[in-house]
């Protein structure tokens, strides 16, 4: 596989260090790069679309992050709902759940123009967890676009918090992995009727990236595996090959990987932990291995604790590492910066070239919380 590089506008700004901007009194001013663990140079615009898998006869409901022309006002989280019911469930289980762990407000603007720079923009696909939904991780979607890289993630249909009815098996996770196929297939189609004209053309086909959350995990492995337009993959909280639900083998995936582990993860339990790191260890080189501490199976989504069973993984415990032992888990805000910021360095490393970005990601800037492998 081919390495592609490609000048972003961080890259710029790096070559930037080089130049010089005059003050009033002559001195001249190195400019800084940006920061992946913060938000990027660009603002952020989100919009729903309809895309069909019509290898399975499903329509699904896919959001899209990319970067914008000029940034706009931030959203509510019940704005992602795609009808009146659904807004008044999301408003019921935020009500239900009145903790501090589900992440109400977007930094993106609905529908706004996109930048016109790049032509075209480098786009990650994104396959949510279990009975989620396709805004689980906009803070991770939100990051990735304002740093230039688009995103796609569909509502997995018959499997998703307001759909659900779908079972954890090999036949489904075929299901979901054509789902993702199905999106990426319409978005580099260059009039493609499922996007609004200046949007048409607008995605790269040679830098496509895969991610996904736990049995969204196993999903971008399957991706990886029958697909090698995917360049990178992005793996959160869960192994892709595991012998629960099979359908990936680690022998047909040779792109980049990075596998992000909470240690204090009560959903697939020290077992699925230990499965993951088996995955990094017989990974194709170059990949990557995060362990966050006190983090649980939540504490990677923006959706914590909008359910009783989305919760392990914001505020109070129980540890997995050491049985019956309470604790408090690591600050949800802290759990989403983590995530995005690795994931933001990976993916502008694979997808966009970024040879600052790959030295980042092997950088613990966390210390005391995160543990970074590469092999």
């Amino acid at each position: 596989m081919k390495t592609l590089f490609w000048m972003s506008p961080t890259g710029l700004l790096v070559l930037m260090l080089a130049a010089c901007a005059d003050s009033s009194d002559g001195v001249i001013t190195p400019i800084a790069p940006v920061s992946y663990d913060t938000q990027g140079p660009y603002a952020v615009a989100n919009r729903t679309i309809s895309v069909t898998n019509y290898a399975d006869g499903r329509v699904l409901n896919v959001e899209l992050w990319y970067p914008a022309d000029g940034a706009g006002a931030g959203q509510n989280i019940e704005d992602f709902a795609t009808s009146d019911i659904e807004r008044r469930e999301i408003s019921r289980l935020l009500i239900d759940n009145p903790d501090n762990c589900v992440t109400r407000r977007t930094r993106s603007g609905l529908a706004l123009e996109p930048a016109s720079s790049p032509a075209q923009f480098p786009l990650v696909a994104f396959s949510h967890c279990f009975e989620c939904t396709r805004f689980s991780s906009f803070s991770l979607a939100e990051r990735l676009a304002s740093h230039g890289i688009a995103v796609a993630a569909p509502d997995h249909a018959m499997n998703t918090l307001f759909d659900p009815g779908a079972v954890l098996s090999e036949d489904f996770l075929t299901i979901r992995g054509n789902d993702i196929i199905a999106v990426v297939d319409e978005l580099l189609i260059p009039n493609s009727a499922a996007l609004p004209e200046n949007l048409q053309g607008r995605f790269d086909a040679d830098r496509i990236g895969v991610a996904g959350h736990s049995y969204g995990a196993v999903t971008a492995g399957k991706v990886l595996q029958e697909d090698d337009r995917f360049s990178a993959g992005y793996v959160m909280a869960a192994p892709v090959e595991n012998p629960l639900i099979p359908g990936v083998e680690l022998a047909r995936i040779d792109q980049p990987t990075l596998y992000l582990i909470a240690r204090e993860d009560n959903s697939i339990t020290e077992l699925g932990n230990i499965l993951m790191r088996s995955n990094f260890d017989g990974a194709a080189s170059p990949s990557w291995k995060v362990e966050v501490a006190d983090a649980g199976h939540w504490s990677v989504s923006d959706i914590a604790g909008i359910t009783p069973g989305f919760q392990a993984g914001c505020g109070a415990g129980q540890r997995q590492t050491i049985p019956e032992q309470t604790f408090t888990y690591i600050d949800i805000e802290l759990g989403l910066a983590i995530t995005a910021a690795y994931g933001v360095r990976f993916f502008a490393g694979y997808l966009m070239g970024d040879e600052r970005a790959l030295a980042e990601l092997g950088e613990a800037t966390n210390t005391g919380s995160v543990d970074v492998a590469r092999k």
